[in-house]
């Protein structure tokens, strides 16, 4: 009886030990002039902005080409992105831990975009016009981040000069629950606790 309860109480110590080591930190999942993969699409994103992310092969990202943000079409962007084509982005990132509460998505974008996160949609905006750094700041739930690789994917639309798209995701992460030492040397001692107590009643049980 005492074993059971000695591993009882080992086994839910160790349970409360898996507790984060630190509070949760300010983190730049994608940041501003990043690498991304790119292509130029096969179809007009504009005007129906109403493409799905199967719209796009991703898989065939590994024979796109790299560039860093801003991809844009005048001589202040990193990446040359030229007028009247639509251009399909990808980029991975990894989340050690978890989001606290919602990223923040803030986008520069000349004309519009689509953003998927791990295939799911969380952006669609079009609006003409010069835009600036950030014209739009979108909230993301928590909820749709993964623990690990993360895909972020783009499709980004023009249909005229002086275009640019540049994105930045933020968010407040915790870190991943790692065991307690203590936690670790009571869960082991209950562990060994139940083990002897198997082995004395398998000696009665035999004599």
């Amino acid at each position: 009886m005492k074993k059971t309860l000695v591993t009882g109480l080992a086994m839910t110590l160790f349970t409360l030990g898996l507790v984060s080591t630190g509070s949760a930190t300010p983190v730049t999942l994608v940041g501003q002039g990043s690498q991304w993969q790119y292509t130029t699409l096969d179809f007009d994103v504009y005007p129906a902005m109403n493409a799905t992310y199967s719209s796009v092969d991703w898989a065939e990202a590994a024979t796109w080409a790299t560039g860093k943000a801003a991809f844009g079409n005048s001589t202040i962007q990193s990446t040359y992105w030229a007028a009247d084509t639509d251009l399909a982005l990808l980029q991975t990132f990894t989340l050690s831990g978890r989001v606290n509460g919602s990223a923040t998505l803030n986008v520069a974008a000349d004309n519009g975009f689509i953003i998927f996160l791990n295939g799911q949609q969380i952006a669609n905006k079009n609006e003409e016009g010069y835009t600036s750094i950030w014209e739009y700041s979108i909230s993301v739930a928590g909820a749709l981040f993964s623990s690990g690789i993360n895909t972020i994917a783009v499709l980004a639309e023009d249909h005229g000069g002086l275009t640019c798209f540049d994105m930045q995701l933020t968010a407040d992460v915790n870190p991943t629950p790692v065991p307690e030492p203590a936690a670790m040397l009571l869960f082991g001692t209950g562990i060994a606790g139940l083990a002897s107590g198997i082995r004395r009643k398998r000696n009665r049980t035999i004599s």
